[in-house]
């Protein structure tokens, strides 16, 4: 019979502190990837002091970053469509990266644009449908395969029924009133331009405005037309908000318009926490969100 030394088995420190390491990286691994597939459906209330009385109560479903590719399954963006359709929203706004389009990082390339992924995704999201219509913008990531790619992504989602707003405008209208609803081109990557979104538009008017980036806001003050709605996607809300750490933001601009509402004066911005993921397959702290605001006239 062998003799059984505990001494042989006693972990040191360091090696302690490594496995606890491993086994806490393998659960957030877990974890994170089960969070990708928890997509929350949020539901709110949005005032707005321009609305018309027409307009009160107009369900406008959003969802942002897809980014339809291998991280993101095509039964994820399904899910995603029914809980939104769930909801029978009168609009529907679709802010932006579609796909997994290729980036540079650490001076490569990494992603890229693949027909069957996109395929899928506008497999599911030409089930979307509401009486006003189903409208989008583009993002980076729609761009950052090129622009031949750029151009079968707009032809692509305009084939299924939904408008793709590059820098232009639509009036809603109903029972003889009219909201303006406007989309920019994606601010780092498009030629986004709101002087000729807004060129003759009625200042009047209530107007809700897509932007993939919520960075846009840098720009609104420049234009000589009040905005009273922004929504966008770009952030994934932080996708990995570490505990004591916090997400990971360059600027404290990016800070304050991370995800929900946010209030500048009159004007709000809502910003989604998006459908998809990017990089890595995993979100912390930061569920995926598919969204019904209800608009409310004062």
């Amino acid at each position: 019979m062998n003799n059984f030394d505990l001494k042989s088995t006693k972990i040191s420190r360091r090696g302690f502190i490594r496995l606890a390491i491993i086994a806490a990286l393998a659960g957030f691994g877990g974890r994170g990837y089960l969070n990708t597939r928890s997509i929350r459906l949020e539901s709110v209330e949005i005032k707005l002091s321009r609305l018309p009385t027409a307009f009160h109560g107009l369900r406008l479903g959003v969802i942002s970053d897809i980014h339809a590719g291998p991280l993101v399954s095509s039964e994820t963006i399904g899910t995603g469509v029914e809980l939104l359709m769930s909801r029978h929203p009168d609009l529907i706004i679709l802010a932006g990266d579609y796909v997994h389009g290729a980036t540079r990082f650490l001076w490569t390339r990494v992603g890229g644009f693949k027909a069957k992924h996109f395929n899928a995704c506008l497999k599911e999201l030409g089930r979307l449908s509401a009486p006003f219509g189903v409208f989008g913008v583009l993002g980076n990531h729609d761009h950052w395969s090129g622009p031949k790619v750029t151009q079968n992504i707009v032809e692509g989602l305009e084939g299924i029924g939904i408008k793709i707003l590059r820098n232009d405008r639509v009036i809603l209208t109903k029972n003889g009133q009219e909201i303006i609803l406007a989309g920019v081109d994606d601010y780092w990557e498009g030629p986004s331009n709101l002087s000729r979104t807004f060129r003759g538009a009625r200042s009047d008017l209530c107007t809700i405005l897509i932007s993939h980036n919520p960075d846009i806001n840098d720009d609104v003050s420049n234009i000589h037309h009040p905005i009273d709605l922004i929504i966008c996607g770009h952030t994934h809300g932080g996708q990995i908000n570490a505990p004591f750490i916090g997400p990971p933001v360059p600027t404290p601009f990016h800070r304050r318009y991370l995800s929900g509402l946010v209030r500048d004066g009159y004007r709000q911005t809502y910003i989604s926490r998006g459908l998809g993921v990017f990089f890595v397959p995993a979100r912390l702290n930061c569920p995926p969100e598919v969204t019904v605001m209800t608009l409310l006239s004062l």
